[in-house]
C-alpha cells in the first residue's frame, strides 16, 4: 500500500515536471514563431526594413525598447499576472523580429532557412542532453557565465577589427558557449519543475524559462548565420 502511494506520488510529480517543461518550450516556440513572422513580414516592406536598418534613431530606439522590456520581464515576471508576463514576452519577440528583419538584406532566404533548421536541430539535441543526462551541470553555470562575459567583450572587438579569421573564431566560440548554456538551462528548468509543482509563481517561471531558452536559440541562430557565407 505504501509502495503504491509512493509510486503514485512520483508519477504525479513527474507529470507536473513534464507539464512545466512542455509549457516552457511551447511558450518559447510561440515566441520564435512571432519573431520569424514579424521579421519576414517586415522584410517584405523594403522601405520599412531600410529605415530600421539605416536610421540610427529607429535602430537605437528599438534596441532600448527591447532592453527595457526584457529587463522588466526578468525583474517582475513572477509578480505579474501570467497574462501580462506572457504579453511582455510576445512583445519582446515581436520587437526582436523587427530588428532581425535586416538579415534578409544580407543573407538569402535559402541561407536563413538552412541555418534556422540547423539551429533547431542543435538546440533540440542539446536540450535533450540537458534533460536526460545524469551528470550535474549546475557547476558549469558560473564557468559559462564568465566565458560569456569574456566572449561579449571579444565580440565587440570583432566589430571594431573586422578580420575574417578573428570573426570566424569569435562566432564559433559564441556558438559553443550558448550551446553549453542551453544544456545547462534545460537541466535547471527540469530541477525547477521538481520544486515548484503548484507554486503560485509557477506561470511566471514558465515565461522566464521560455525567455532564457529563446535568447539561447536566437544567439545560436545569429552566430551560425554570421559564420556562414553572405548573400552572393
Amino acid at each position: 500500500m505504501v509502495a503504491s502511494e509512493i509510486t503514485k506520488g512520483k508519477s504525479v510529480s513527474e507529470l507536473r515536471i513534464n507539464r512545466f517543461l512542455a509549457q516552457t518550450y511551447l511558450v518559447m516556440s510561440l515566441g520564435l514563431l512571432i519573431t520569424g513572422y514579424v521579421a519576414s513580414l517586415t522584410a517584405n516592406n523594403l522601405y520599412l526594413v531600410l529605415r530600421i536598418t539605416l536610421d540610427p534613431w529607429i535602430a537605437f530606439g528599438l534596441f532600448m525598447l527591447q532592453i527595457m522590456v526584457v529587463v522588466s520581464l526578468g525583474a517582475v515576471a513572477m509578480r505579474l499576472s501570467p497574462i501580462v508576463s506572457f504579453f511582455l514576452f510576445i512583445l519582446y519577440s515581436a520587437l526582436t523580429g523587427l530588428t532581425l528583419s535586416s538579415i534578409f538584406l544580407i543573407y538569402t532566404q535559402e541561407q536563413i532557412s538552412i541555418v534556422f533548421w540547423l539551429t533547431a536541430g542543435t538546440f533540440f539535441l542539446t536540450s535533450l542532453f540537458g534533460l536526460l543526462t545524469k551528470r550535474d551541470l549546475s557547476g558549469s553555470g558560473s564557468v559559462l557565465m564568465m566565458l560569456l562575459i569574456g566572449w561579449m567583450f571579444t565580440w565587440m572587438l570583432s566589430w571594431l577589427f573586422p578580420l575574417s579569421s578573428f570573426n570566424w573564431l569569435v562566432s564559433y566560440l559564441g556558438i559553443a558557449i550558448f550551446v553549453g548554456l542551453t544544456a545547462h538551462d534545460a537541466q535547471r528548468l527540469k530541477q525547477l519543475g521538481q520544486q515548484v509543482d503548484d507554486h503560485p509563481a509557477r506561470n511566471g517561471l514558465v515565461v522566464i524559462g521560455a525567455l532564457t531558452l529563446y535568447l539561447n536559440f536566437i544567439n545560436i541562430f545569429l552566430l551560425i548565420l554570421r559564420a556562414s557565407s553572405r548573400r552572393r
